[in-house]
C-alpha cells in the first residue's frame, strides 16, 4: 500500500478578525479533522483485500444476446417485441424497460460489476439466485493482513437497481415451431465474457475476468396466444431449475497460481479448479477458512458450484423449450468465490458480453418434421 502523506497548510490568522472564540473552536476541530483522516485510513485498508474489496470493479463495454439459427426462435426482454437479436444496457433495462414491462426486476451495475457469489437457485419456487456480498475484511491487527474475518450478507432483488454489483433481468424466449416435444436450448460458439483491451489489462484484472459466470433460470412456459401482461408475471411452480456457466473454468494467470500457493493450494493453468460458493449468510469467519478448496471450509455455509463449461456446454442443454413462451431470469456475475478472485485488487477493466443461443429440432426430427 502506498505511503500517503498529509502536508499541512499554514494558515494565517488576523487579531483583528478573528475572535478568542473562534480560535479555540479552530484548535478543538483539528485533531478531529486528524482523526478522522486516521479513520478513513483504516477503513480503505480492512476493505481492500480479496474478492471482498471495494475497490474493484468491471465495466460493460457492450452486452448483446442472439439467436443463432433460424429454428423458429427469437427472443425478447419485454414479452412484447421479439427478434433475434437484443442489445442489454442500463437505459435499456433500468430506463426503457418499465415502460412496456413495469413489473421488472432488472439489476446493472452502473459503477462496475463487483465480486459476490451464488450457487444458483436453493429454492425451486424462486426464480432468484442466491446472490452474496460483503462489505470488507476486518482485521484484528492491521499489521497482520492474513489475519482477517469476514461475513456476507444475501443481496436482495425486491426493485429495479441501477447500482448493484451485478447484472440480473428477465428473457422471454418464443419457440414457434409446431413442434409436438420440447426442443433443447443450449449456448451456441462465440458466448463468452471477454476483455476489450486483453494487452492493456493488467494480470490481477485478467484473473478476475477469468471468475465470471452466467446463470439462467427456466421459470416457466406457457401457450404463444398467451397475453404479454400474464407472460411478463409468470412465476415458480416449485420447479424452477437453473444452470450456471463457468466460460474460463481452465484459465489461470501465474499470479493466480503464485498466490494460491500462498495458502497451500495447487492450481495449475489448463486445468479446472472447483468452486465452492456460499449457500447462505453468516460470519465472521478466519478468511483463509473461506477459500473454495481450504482445509476448514465449513460446509454449512458453502456448497460446490455446479457449472457447465467451455468442455460441456455445445452438448449439455441449458433446459427444454417447448412449443410456446418460455420465461427465463438471466444473471451474469463475478464469482468470488473462483481460485481467479483470491487477493485481486485493482482499477477494474472493460468486457464484452456475449450469449448465443441455439436450439436443436428435437421435436421435428423425432416425428420426421422437415
Amino acid at each position: 500500500m502506498k505511503n500517503t502523506t498529509i502536508k499541512k497548510k499554514n494558515t494565517k490568522v488576523k487579531k483583528d478578525n478573528t475572535s478568542v472564540k473562534e480560535v479555540k473552536r479552530e484548535r478543538r476541530n483539528k485533531p478531529l479533522t486528524i482523526f478522522s483522516i486516521f479513520a478513513l485510513g483504516l477503513l480503505l485498508i480492512m476493505s481492500t483485500y480479496a474478492w471482498f474489496s471495494t475497490s474493484l470493479n468491471v465495466q460493460i463495454r457492450t452486452f448483446n444476446m442472439v439467436v443463432t439459427r433460424n429454428s423458429g426462435l427469437t427472443i425478447s426482454l419485454d414479452a412484447i417485441n421479439y427478434d433475434s437479436y437484443v442489445d442489454i444496457s442500463k437505459i435499456i433495462l433500468i430506463d426503457d424497460l418499465k415502460n412496456l414491462y413495469p413489473n421488472n426486476l432488472s439489476q446493472w451495475a452502473n459503477n462496475g460489476m463487483i465480486p459476490v457469489s451464488s450457487p444458483g437457485v436453493t429454492n425451486p419456487n424462486s426464480y432468484f439466485f442466491d446472490m452474496f456480498g460483503s462489505g470488507g475484511v476486518r482485521y484484528k491487527n492491521s499489521r497482520r493482513m492474513e489475519d482477517g474475518f469476514v461475513s456476507t450478507v444475501k443481496m436482495q432483488e425486491d426493485s429495479r437497481r441501477e447500482y448493484n454489483s451485478y447484472i440480473a433481468f428477465d428473457l422471454f424466449l418464443r419457440n414457434d415451431t409446431g413442434s409436438p416435444i420440447s426442443d433443447n436450448l443450449y449456448l451456441d460458439e462465440g458466448t463468452g465474457i471477454v476483455m476489450v483491451d486483453e494487452e492493456a489489462t493488467s494480470e490481477e484484472m485478467t484473473g478476475l475476468v477469468n471468475s465470471a459466470r452466467m446463470g439462467f433460470v427456466k421459470v416457466a412456459s406457457v401457450p404463444l396466444n398467451t397475453d404479454s401482461t400474464t407472460v411478463q408475471n409468470l412465476q415458480c411452480n416449485n420447479d424452477c431449475q437453473s444452470v450456471i456457466y463457468e466460460p474460463n473454468d481452465k484459465l489461470h494467470t501465474d499470479m493466480s497460481i503464485e498466490r494460491a500457493t500462498k495458502y497451500g493450494l495447487h492450481l495449475e493453468d489448463g486445468v479446472s479448479f472447483p468452486t465452492y460458493a456460499y449457500k447462505r449468510a453468516g460470519g465472521p469467519f478466519y478468511l483463509k477458512d473461506t477459500i473454495s478448496g481450504a482445509a476448514n471450509l465449513n460446509m454449512d455455509y458453502f456448497q460446490l458450484q455446479e457449472t457447465i463449461t467451455d468442455d460441456t456446454y455445445e452438448n449439455t442443454p441449458l433446459f427444454e423449450i417447448p412449443n410456446g413462451i418460455t420465461k427465463v431470469r438471466v444473471y451474469v456475475w463475478l464469482e468470488g468465490q473462483d481460485i481467479d478472485s483470491l487477493e485481486t485488487d485493482s482499477e477494474g477493466t472493460d468486457i464484452t458480453i456475449t450469449i448465443n443461443f441455439i436450439k436443436d429440432t428435437r421435436g421435428y426430427d423425432s416425428f420426421n418434421y422437415h
